[in-house]
């Protein structure tokens, strides 16, 4: 241990504070005063508690060592006494010791690094500011790393004309270090963020930017996974370049129109994933990113309305999803498969032999995937929302079919309580955040309210967005509403009538596509289509 004295008295050694009752924290020192570095009380040699006109050097208890040039990290040794960075020996080990001091120069604590990088610090902990912080009280600009080896690298590389400092406990507590200084860090005109170019490192570098000040602060990037890793690779000038070229720190979701200027004459142009009826995609311009709601009377045929759309889109070449959670994946693939065949295998078992179903199921699946959920009654508004994302991300789908948000309902929807209203509002946010995050389309079904009066849904009741069953949030939320109704003239004729009821992206509400379902082949197609029934 370091034996340096305090006014030519001698540490002796650590003991316990009578004041504060920690274990070790009081320094002993020849002439018999002590002195807390956990609580900062001083006792004269008599005993007596005082207020002491100079704090004890905290370098009492400190570790000897020497300053030595780090090769293997090109590091000089000016530059490792510059900032107190030391090869000593803890517990029978050659440890590397960076040591950190107060903005008055003092040395308070020292970061203890093993050669199989694992890290202690002796001294008091609780002074540590950042490593370097000692070196510069103010200027033109302040680089901050993450580790003390990159703060240095930085530092030797531009001969140490601007001030450059580090965290002293990496990327997890960063944020918290930085807010404890931030009255210093202010004494800089720029502020340049250079973590490590791992995930770890740049979640902190984009989370400590949110607590700095707006305006002053960057992050810088770059070519290698952090500065020292570019030193000793011969290619310092990325340092130079990362700090000079750094990109002033922008909040999510804050945009400078300035910036749009090429987007902004290019035409949204209709979608390329199409539903397979005309007047609908003229109106919507096809399947949009985002929510799509689709409403129905009990009985009047949602879940056939989606395996049209789905079988259309996967025919057209683009994957889907579907989380069908009212029905088994079986049925769910019969379904498809009888489109497919033109035969309602679902309704009728000897519409079509088993070799037919087959190979017309081998006949649709050779145009590519279909993913379905298998939810075995899992409907918590978490799994499925990991399933939509895993779909989007890890299967590539396009479009992602749910049917239906009232069997989320039944499932929970966290800790929102059991008021339907507030659950569908929960559930609805969620999946419009999770649409715009993923760049998704999501087409989502909904159940309505039966009506007033003595005409029901499936008698030929129109529908209205203040049907929808649950919250107002079902049509707000929504980029577009659809409805399906019975054909109120003929209601047991099989015809249906799609109607917009919302439309985000043009406006254009009101009838669209009038549909005839064929009991014999289980399609939904519009009646103007040319193949007969």
């Amino acid at each position: 241990m370091n034996t340096d004295d305090r006014d030519g008295n001698k540490f002796i050694q650590h003991q316990p504070c009578d004041a504060c009752g920690s274990s070790d924290a009081s320094a002993l020192y020849s002439d018999n005063s002590t002195w807390c570095f956990s609580c900062s009380t001083y006792t004269s040699g008599d005993g007596e508690v005082v207020d002491a006109p100079v704090k004890p050097s905290a370098s009492a208890h400190l570790l000897e060592g020497e300053y030595q040039e780090l090769r293997s990290r090109k590091l000089t040794e000016q530059t490792c006494r510059k900032f107190g960075y030391m090869i000593g020996e803890h517990r029978g080990k050659l440890v590397q010791l960076a040591t950190y001091r107060d903005l008055q120069g003092r040395a308070v604590a020292q970061k203890v690094r093993t050669r199989d990088k694992q890290f202690s610090v002796v001294g008091n902990s609780d002074r540590m500011g950042l490593f370097g912080m000692h070196l510069w009280s103010s200027g033109k600009k302040i680089v901050i790393c993450e580790g003390e080896l990159d703060a240095m690298s930085v530092s030797q590389i531009q001969n140490h004309k601007f001030a450059t400092v580090s965290v002293p406990h990496g990327a997890q507590s960063a944020k918290k270090h930085l807010l404890q200084h931030i009255d210093y860090l202010n004494n800089f005109a720029e502020i340049v963020l250079m973590f490590d170019q791992d995930e770890a490192g740049q979640a902190a570098a984009q989370a400590c930017a949110e607590v700095l000040p707006i305006g002053k602060t960057k992050i810088a990037v770059l070519p290698m996974k952090d500065a020292n890793e570019c030193l000793v690779s011969g290619n310092a000038a990325a340092i130079i370049s990362a700090i000079h070229q750094a990109a002033d720190f922008r909040p999510d979701g804050i945009v400078s129109m300035g910036d749009l200027r090429e987007v902004v004459a290019v035409a949204d142009a209709e979608s390329p994933v199409q539903y397979p009826y005309p007047r609908l995609n003229e109106m919507l311009k096809g399947i949009r990113t985002g929510v799509v709601t689709l409403c129905a009377g009990s009985g009047v045929g949602k879940s056939t309305l989606i395996r049209e759309m789905a079988y259309h889109i996967h025919m057209s070449g683009f994957t889907v999803g579907m989380l069908m959670l009212e029905e088994s994946v079986k049925r769910s693939a019969q379904g498809l498969a009888g489109i497919h065949i033109e035969k309602n295998i679902t309704v009728d078992a000897d519409a079509a032999t088993a070799d037919e179903i087959k190979a017309g199921f081998d006949s649709l699946m050779a145009k590519g995937p279909i993913y379905l959920f298998d939810h075995f009654g899992s409907t918590e508004l978490d799994v499925i929302c990991n399933r939509i994302r895993y779909m989007k991300h890890g299967l590539k789908c396009d479009v992602v079919f749910l049917d239906h948000i009232s069997i989320l309902i039944s499932g929970g929807a966290g800790d929102v309580g059991s008021n339907e209203r507030v659950m569908v509002d929960h559930i609805m946010h969620t999946l419009r955040v999770l649409c715009s995050e993923l760049d998704l389309a999501l087409v989502l079904v909904s159940h309505l309210r039966r009506p007033g009066g003595d005409l029901g849904h499936e008698g030929g009741a129109k529908v209205s967005l203040s049907q929808l069953r649950g919250s107002h949030a079902l049509a707000q939320l929504a980029d577009a509403c659809v409805a399906m109704e019975v054909d109120a003239d003929e209601p047991t004729s099989g015809r249906r009538n799609l109607v917009v009821l919302k439309n985000r992206h043009t406006g254009e509400v009101g009838p669209a596509d009038q549909l005839q379902y064929n009991r014999d082949s289980g399609r939904l197609r519009t009646v103007y289509d040319d193949v007969p029934f």
